[in-house]
């Protein structure tokens, strides 16, 4: 039973099919996180069903639960097939005669239904089943987008997501807000879309963009991090490892799951900088503690013009590490720099040096 003050309820459903792209459960579950942190907006209530676990019976308790409740704004997500049959589940089809009557009977005034659709080599016009469009005109307060899902690559940006859901909710991490709701700023159903348009344009040249059913615009979706950065991060600690390594520590509170990157850059006495990197953190939990080591080549003072010599000539290099924790719009949350004396490896160990 959801909360009183439930403003969101969203239900995540993600169907591997006989042709599956081996991204709908990591779509589902992904979106299902984005609306369970702390971008979420307060007192949302989400549900994720994948696999074997979305079966008729479970997406239609889940939907069911949806009917009762009253919270103003009703989201469900789905990653797999659909056809004129319906939604294909864990044990069949859900009917689409089924899905229509559901979405009448569901008590929220505004109602988004968002399709990352497996489809194969069918014509751009045919993506979206006729009973959908059925549903958007049917229902009052109703809009729908939906979209061909093509899966991300291995090494590229959101590998193992589908692009459309990708883009979808990196929009939700980086847009500027706009629609103020309880008091902060939020991205709202268009803004999201537009944003994801424009990634899938930019990224992987899309020609077909998601369709859209329905008045867009007034629907708050997630916290915007543009005005105000969302929780805190710190740099904890760091304890240098053996050649050019650390392990540093840091806590993260109120950015469950928000994306947190970890800079880390090598300077020396000049500030100059020698070798940096990053890691993306997700943390899963509202207070979030953890440690990470990071490395760099060994290279990178032994090939210095300066550093390298001094090295050579058996003496210590001073050099800094300073790490930052940045949130997706690239704001600092905070900012730490470590002094480490750096001396060369014995010469009978530097063949093995990375």
């Amino acid at each position: 039973m959801a909360p009183p003050s439930a403003s969101h309820r969203v239900v995540c459903l993600g169907v591997p099919g006989k042709s599956q792209l081996g991204c709908e459960e990591i779509n589902a579950r992904d979106v299902f996180r984005l609306f369970s942190g702390a971008l979420a907006p307060p007192g949302t209530v989400a549900t994720c069903l994948v696999g074997n676990r979305a079966t008729k019976k479970a997406v239609k308790d889940a939907l069911d639960a949806a009917c009762r409740e009253k919270s103003p704004f009703f989201v469900v997500y789905f990653s797999g097939r659909a056809s004129e049959k319906g939604l294909h589940v864990a044990d069949g089809w859900l009917g689409a005669d089924i899905l229509a009557r559901h979405f009448e009977r569901i008590a929220a005034p505004s109602v988004l239904f968002v399709l990352d659709l497996v489809v194969g080599a069918v014509p751009d016009d045919e993506v979206v089943p006729q009973w959908v469009e059925a549903v958007a005109r049917a229902r009052k307060g109703m809009r729908i987008a939906a979209a061909r899902a093509t899966r991300i690559g291995a090494g590229a940006e959101g590998e193992g997501r589908a692009r459309f859901t990708g883009a979808l909710l990196e929009a939700l991490q980086t847009a500027d807000g706009d629609l103020e709701f309880q008091g902060a700023k939020y991205i709202s159903d268009m803004r999201a879309l537009d944003q994801s348009a424009g990634i899938l344009q930019k990224r992987w040249h899309a020609t077909f963009m998601p369709a859209r059913m329905g008045a867009f615009g007034d629907f708050p979706l997630a916290r915007c991090q543009a005005d105000a950065g969302i929780g805190k991060g710190t740099v904890v600690g760091v304890a240098s490892g053996a050649r050019l390594s650390a392990t540093v520590r840091y806590s993260l509170e109120g950015r469950a799951h928000v994306p947190t990157v970890l800079h880390y850059a090598l300077e020396d006495t000049t500030h100059e900088v020698l070798g940096e990197g990053e890691v993306m953190l997700v943390p899963d939990r509202e207070v979030f503690v953890g440690r990470t080591r990071v490395r760099l080549p060994a290279r990178v003072l032994a090939d210095h013009l300066v550093w390298g010599p001094t090295l050579e000539l058996g003496e210590r290099v001073h050099v800094r590490w300073r790490f930052s924790l940045r949130d997706a719009r690239g704001r600092t949350l905070d900012r730490k720099v470590f002094g480490h004396e750096y001396a060369a490896p014995p010469k009978s160990s530097r063949r093995s040096r990375a």
